[in-house]
């Protein structure tokens, strides 16, 4: 630097007789010289509070912050009350006092995706130095470790609610780079692929292959699609079976991770639905011959004691009952299960049983209990009739999941509807309409000739 744009030299010294933080530049308000000799802009934000950026090599750097920051603070734009907080504070903040209040589970799925996914990536971060670059990159970075849509964007509103938290209990007054990612940017739930169903006679041959009181709550929830933990929560003070024609199944609780029986989250999943005579008559014959208590405020699916059945008892017995299901030739229901050799055949063992594979479940992609709800509503006539069944807040979020099937489900009936218009224009020129000759492209040469 030349002249007059040099820092002072001896350096000054306060009354104290220490060396002084800054010195003002002359001439240039506002610019300050270091004792270092970098540059320094000190201003008054919107709030009136003195605030400091830097440090600048040059001046020309130093003039062009000050007239930014001069004119955010002209235009009212508040900035961060606290600029060094960082990401991983603010987090640990919100899980201690805010999601601590909310459900065991929810909590579990808060606190994954801060201790598994954003504090590795921003947890020494300052807030003010994230933007919304780093949230698209977080949203490449999740995609491409293989975790599906609505995962990543669980991930992603357990990062909007930290930034919301710092804004109103952290003095943080930056922006929330989650709300500011773009359309495209954003993951892409509806694209998530349908999850596995019961196909064709699986689950007829899984539930031959159960025991009770298996088969009776997975006949159940092929039903009226409830969720295992609200079938787990049932009294048979819930139940109706007083006139067969006319019986109506209550939801309002569910059994949680603990084994206790707690209220259902919103007030859309609790509600009352209708059941068919013949799964009451299941049910009056299920209370009959179990061995749990029965009374009004027993549990439905109990243990001796008059506890909940377990949900991992729930899903080893449906593991175990898909393993032992056969076809009506004696082959397994779900050969994926079992090994096969080179040429693709089911290996058995000496003593006659199919061999076990050695996978995972998840890998095979198996129907699990949850895919009982999925099949009973893909049984509905449309998204509205699914939502009332599934208890969805709005049937956005049912069309979001089952929009492929609903979609192929409208064109079956279009195109029924347009072979009925075709059969009617038809019968109007005096021609029979024929199995044979229904769906048939018409002879156009054979028309014209014949309009000749």
């Amino acid at each position: 630097m030349s002249g007059a744009l040099r820092p002072p030299r001896p350096w000054p010294l306060d009354a104290a007789g220490r060396p002084k933080r800054r010195v003002a530049v002359s001439g240039d308000r506002g610019v300050y010289w270091r004792p270092d000799g970098l540059l320094e802009v000190g201003y008054r934000d919107a709030d009136g509070r003195l605030r400091w950026r830097g440090p600048f090599e040059t001046i020309t750097a130093a003039r062009a912050e000050r007239g930014d920051a001069r004119a955010k603070a002209r235009s009212g734009e508040r900035e961060s009350a606290n600029p060094r907080l960082k990401f991983g504070e603010a987090a640990d903040r919100w899980l201690v006092e805010q999601v601590v209040e909310l459900r065991p589970a929810t909590r579990a799925i808060y606190g994954n995706a801060v201790g598994n996914h954003l504090a590795p990536r921003w947890g020494g971060r300052r807030m003010d130095a994230i933007d919304v670059t780093d949230a698209a990159r977080l949203v490449r970075e999740l995609g491409a470790q293989g975790l599906s849509e609505w995962t990543i964007a669980g991930i992603l509103k357990a990062a909007g609610r930290v930034f919301k938290f710092a804004r109103r209990h952290c003095r943080w007054r930056g922006e929330n780079p989650i709300e500011l990612l773009e359309k495209g940017e954003r993951p892409k739930v509806g694209t998530t692929r349908e999850r596995r169903i019961f196909e064709g006679d699986e689950l007829a041959q899984t539930l031959a292959a159960s025991s009770e009181p298996w088969t009776t709550l997975f006949r159940l929830a092929g039903v009226v699609g409830g969720r295992e933990s609200e079938l787990l929560g049932l009294w048979w003070e819930d139940l109706d079976l007083r006139d067969l024609d006319a019986a109506t199944i209550r939801f309002a609780f569910q059994v949680d991770r603990d084994g206790e029986r707690v209220p259902l989250k919103t007030e859309e999943s609790k509600a009352r639905l209708p059941l068919p005579r013949s799964t009451a008559l299941m049910l009056l014959e299920h209370k009959a011959h179990t061995s749990a208590p029965s009374t009004l405020r027993s549990f439905v699916f109990g243990t001796r004691k008059g506890g909940p059945l377990g949900q991992r008892n729930v899903l080893r017995a449906l593991y175990r009952a898909q393993e032992c299901a056969r076809t009506p030739d004696g082959l397994p229901t779900f050969p994926e299960l079992f090994e096969v050799d080179g040429l693709g055949h089911l290996v058995v063992s000496e003593d006659g049983n199919f061999v076990p594979r050695k996978v995972g479940r998840r890998e095979l992609r198996l129907p699990n209990f949850h895919a009982l709800r999925h099949g009973a509503a893909m049984d509905c006539d449309d998204a509205e009739e699914a939502r009332d069944l599934l208890r969805h807040r709005n049937s956005n979020v049912t069309r979001a999941i089952y929009r492929a099937h609903f979609d192929d489900r409208r064109r079956e009936l279009l195109r029924a509807r347009m072979e009925t218009r075709m059969e009617t224009s038809t019968r109007g020129n005096g021609q029979e309409s024929t199995p044979e000759s229904r769906g048939e492209v018409a002879n156009l040469q054979r028309i014209r000739e014949a309009g000749r």
